[in-house]
């Protein structure tokens, strides 16, 4: 296979909305128009009852005319955005010599290039692994190799990013602009072609991998078939109600599940229109939930709590004047329906301030790489929404709390599996109005033993279509210490069970730290700071942190007759980590406490040094 560069040219005018043209316009090259697409839907849903899977791609040709990404280049529908995609998958298929079922790292912007990249990964029938520029070359390297990526894809603006590590690697690199030959632009078809394999395929294949740091100092690839998406998907739609009318403000980073699941994915899925920013800005976040014609004003917000503390912060510098603060609360209360929070702890202070000035309550919810989104609070009714807690398991799934050391199950609650089936009603895109609200989500609970005050505490336990199996290049191993004897997936974090409600109370392993969203090793940091020439020993660590949920916190003990900055111990441990991965505050000691093995003792740590490491605030 030739590992030469090679630059593919996407779709530039299918790409761009032309001026004037309503956002809703049909066009010319569209396949089922959503008025004839019920033998469309028929054939889709006899599939999924035979087993097999509706890949997002091809749910698309059920609402092709509809606006499906608005980025800051410019707006596409479901049909640009298919067409672009079956353009690149013809190219993926050459380099590949039509081979399936390979992985293909890429590493796109947030905007319509990842989604035409992913859907073109997917047509061809292999498997995506997202990157992101976050990363440093150490660690891009590591995941190409680990997930033994047959081709790397990107789009132009990290060419000089990606281009040396495919060189070192001798991978072969595809980049993608936003140019088109006038040959090819003039080409177009009348028809909207099904391409991809057969649906039956789709429901016994990998789709993604998702690179997570789990307890070991290696991140692993968490293995997402197009069966487990459309698993969550369905829950999410029934839980959340979806709608092909949502508008959905997307500023999370893709390489995470938050981001891929949530905001697009299932966003996609609904036929729903999606608003991509490159990044999170508190200022541009809060100009599109203010903004925006009647089209496209925001209606479903997903986002990390770090994030939410931000948009406070902006507000209480942009919103002080009390009119000003009036017509933020009542434009939101008119337009949103939904804004949900996840990936950290939400702490009770940012959830009350929240609905404050607001007048949202947010809906904490509880996922992971390996399990996407597990655990949530009701969508109806609101004032059900209880702060600290994760509600219940999401429609197919259940959760078990076990005994920490033994795994004997204390109580298990099962939620009723959602209907796989695509329903244009439930979307809002039927004759008739689908009267469902989320509020009658069918579980039953089993308790395993007796308690008497009605709340059990251990690690927390999760079961399901929608649970990964495996992790990505990994052997099978008969006493796996992700999974019990009987399937259940351990999560690692402990929670409490009571009032019908589940709580997470923290991590079962002190070596995984939650912050911003991202979860964190503290034994892959550890790993980094130790190379510093003048680190002897150290430990990393979670605080508690109203704005991170936890941070990154260090505690090193320096060689004799040296010193250590901070600043220059990220400048160092940058070159391996990534930001998020850094530590936030620094502690030098002469000696840390150790246990009888000569282990570091990170309780003892922590206790003994805990408060000389809260991140002190401006």
């Amino acid at each position: 296979m030739e590992t030469s560069l090679r630059s593919l040219r996407l779709l530039n005018r299918l790409f761009r909305k032309p001026i004037g043209i309503p956002f809703y316009r049909n066009i010319s090259n569209t396949a089922v128009q959503e008025d004839s697409s019920s033998e469309l839907l028929n054939n889709f849903n006899r599939d999924i009852a035979a087993g097999g899977v509706v890949p997002v791609f091809r749910r698309a040709l059920l609402f092709p005319s509809r606006v499906a990404l608005q980025d800051d280049v410019g707006t596409y529908t479901y049909a640009r955005l298919y067409q672009a995609a079956t353009s690149l998958s013809k190219d993926i298929a050459a380099q590949l010599l039509g081979e399936t079922e390979r992985t293909i790292s890429y590493m796109c912007r947030n905007d319509a290039s990842h989604v035409v990249v992913q859907w073109a990964i997917w047509m061809t029938g292999n498997i995506a692994v997202p990157l992101t520029p976050m990363h440093p070359a150490d660690m891009l390297k590591y995941f190409i190799m680990d997930s033994g990526s047959s081709l790397v894809i990107c789009s132009e603006e990290f060419e000089k990013i990606i281009q040396p590590v495919t060189k070192e690697l001798s991978k072969p690199l595809l980049i993608t602009t936003m140019e088109k030959q006038e040959k090819d632009l003039e080409e177009k078809t009348d028809l909207l072609s099904d391409v991809g394999h057969s649906n039956k395929w789709y429901g016994g294949t990998d789709a993604m991998l998702i690179y997570t740091s789990g307890t070991t100092s290696k991140p692993k690839g968490v293995v997402w078939t197009h069966g487990m998406l459309q698993a969550q998907i369905a829950a999410l739609h029934t839980a959340w109600r979806y709608s092909a009318h949502d508008a959905v403000l997307h500023a999370l980073p893709l390489h995470h599940i938050h981001g891929q699941l949530n905001s697009l994915n299932a966003s996609l899925a609904a036929g729903a229109r999606i608003r991509m920013l490159a990044s999170f800005a508190a200022h541009a976040v809060w100009a599109r939930l203010l903004g925006g014609g009647r089209d496209d004003r925001v209606s479903v917000l997903h986002a990390v709590p770090a994030m939410y503390a931000r948009l406070l912060a902006e507000y209480d510098a942009m919103f002080r004047e009390p009119r000003t603060a009036a017509h933020v609360r009542a434009t939101l209360a008119a337009r949103v329906r939904l804004m949900c929070a996840g990936s950290a702890p939400l702490p009770e202070t940012l959830f009350k301030r929240w609905e404050e000035v607001t007048g949202i309550r947010l809906l904490e919810r509880y996922g992971m790489s390996e399990a996407g989104m597990a655990l949530s609070n009701p969508y109806r009714p609101v004032e059900a929404r209880t702060v600290a807690c994760v509600g219940r398991p999401l429609p197919g799934l259940a959760a078990r709390i076990a005994r920490v050391g033994t795994l004997e199950p204390l109580m298990t609650v099962e939620t009723k599996a959602p209907d796989m089936l695509i329903s244009l009603e439930k979307l809002g895109l039927g004759s008739t109005k689908d009267s469902e609200d989320g509020s009658q989500l069918e579980s039953k609970e089993t308790e395993h033993e007796p308690s008497d005050d009605g709340s059990y505490e251990g690690e927390l336990l999760l079961k399901g279509s929608s649970i990964f199996t495996r992790y990505w290049n990994r052997a099978p191993n008969l006493e796996s210490p992700d999974f019990t004897p009987d399937g259940w997936f351990r999560t690692g974090d402990t929670a409490r069970y009571s009032d019908g409600k589940f709580r997470i109370l923290g991590r079962t392993s002190v070596d995984i730290i939650k912050t911003g969203g991202y979860k964190v090793s503290a034994l892959q940091v550890e790993s980094a700071l130790l190379e510093h020439p003048n680190v002897q020993d150290a430990a990393v660590l979670g605080i508690d942190d109203d704005s991170f949920g936890e941070i990154v916190a260090s505690v090193v003990v320096l060689k004799e007759n040296t010193t250590l900055t901070l600043r220059e111990l990220k400048d160092e441990a940058g070159k391996r980590l990534a930001p998020y991965q850094l530590p936030k505050t620094m502690l030098v000691v002469d000696v840390m406490p150790r246990n009888a093995m000569g282990k570091l003792d990170k309780k003892l740590i922590k206790k003994q040094f805990g408060d000389k490491l809260v991140l002190k605030k401006a």
